[in-house]
Parts: structure tokens; C-alpha cells; sequence
């Protein structure tokens, strides 16, 4: 499927529509392109046989929505680009520059968008505000450095398949190797 749009020749011509292709401006349209964060690349190819000007614009594909900290949730790339709004992100983040995240921060994201829906249920946001992760629970879940959030979540799925995480106030996944579980007062 080739999804083509086309542009008014005005745009490359100037007010010419007879213009020679040869002598076609496309500065203004990749100053735009060049502005627009959901364009990856763009090539111009200039096919002289059938006197057409074809240009190939790659666009960014929205992976995973984030509720970045003061601006709203919105869907973002593999490489943590910021594109447009989004809606239902379970997932809080901190910009690192503007209109971009870290892209461990979009891999930890997809990793908890992955866990199986009963317990995608339970633990409904995972917090990446901070250096370390953490999903409020109950139970409160810390998973140690963002960069390790897709391990650590391998376990905790072994741990919710296995029972354990009921009448638990606090699982801490952060250390190397151990699983701390505090029980809930009163059980």
C-alpha cells in the first residue's frame, strides 16, 4: 500500500505552475519536514523519463503512550521522540530534552504494557519519575533501575503465577538475585 499525498505545485515552484523541474526550490519543504517531529527521513527522487519529482517521507510509528510529568500523555517512538497526544498511559515519565524521553524509559514501558492483563490489572501505573521504578501497589511494587524494568518484570510474573504476591504490602525486586516480600499488617 503507498499511502501518497501530494503537495501543491505552488508550494515548490514558487507562483510558476509550468516551471522547469530542474529548477524546482525545495528548500521550504524540508525546512518544514526538518520541523516536524513525526518525520524520521525524507528523499527526493527526480525521475526525468516521466518528468515527475517523487519525494519519500518516513514517518515516526507511535509505540507506547507515557504521561509525561507536566505535559499530558502522549504517544512516543523507539527512540523515546515525542509524538502526538495519547490517551490511557499507564505509564509515568520525565521528559529528558524537550519533545524527547530516554529510550530505556520506552523500553521499560513496552516491557510493562507486556504483563499478562490480570496483572497489568493489579498494578495499574508504573512510576519512571525517578532513578528507580516503582508501581504503587497494593503491593508496592520497587523494581531497582530503569534499565533492569524488563528482568525484574519476567519475575514478577513468575511470583504472581506462583501466589505470592497475595497479603503482600511491599515487594522489592531491586536487589540482585533476592526478592524481598513484607507482609501486610494484620496477616
Amino acid at each position: 500500500m503507498n499511502p501518497a499525498r501530494y503537495v501543491a505545485v505552488e508550494k515548490l515552484t514558487g507562483r510558476f505552475l509550468g516551471a522547469n523541474i530542474l529548477r524546482l526550490d525545495l528548500r521550504p519543504l524540508w525546512t518544514e519536514l526538518a520541523q516536524d517531529s513525526r518525520v524520521l527521513g525524507a528523499q527526493a527522487r527526480l525521475n526525468f523519463f516521466r518528468l515527475r519529482l517523487e519525494i519519500e517521507i518516513r514517518e515516526r510509528s507511535p509505540l507506547v503512550a507515557l504521561e509525561i510529568v507536566g505535559q499530558g500523555s502522549f504517544w512516543v517512538d523507539r527512540e523515546g521522540v515525542i509524538l502526538e497526544p495519547a490517551e490511557g498511559a499507564r505509564v509515568r515519565a520525565k521528559a529528558v530534552a524537550p519533545g524527547r524521553v530516554a529510550p530505556e524509559l520506552v523500553e521499560a514501558a513496552l516491557a510493562w504494557e507486556r504483563l499478562p492483563r490480570p496483572l497489568a490489572e493489579r498494578f495499574p501505573v508504573l512510576d519512571l519519575t525517578s532513578s528507580e521504578a516503582v508501581a504503587p501497589g497494593p503491593p508496592v511494587l520497587l523494581l531497582g533501575a530503569i534499565c533492569q524494568v524488563p528482568e525484574k518484570l519476567g519475575i514478577l510474573s513468575a511470583l504472581w503465577r506462583e501466589g505470592l504476591l497475595e497479603g503482600q504490602a511491599l515487594v522489592d525486586l531491586r536487589f540482585r538475585d533476592i526478592v524481598v516480600l513484607k507482609r501486610a499488617k494484620g496477616r
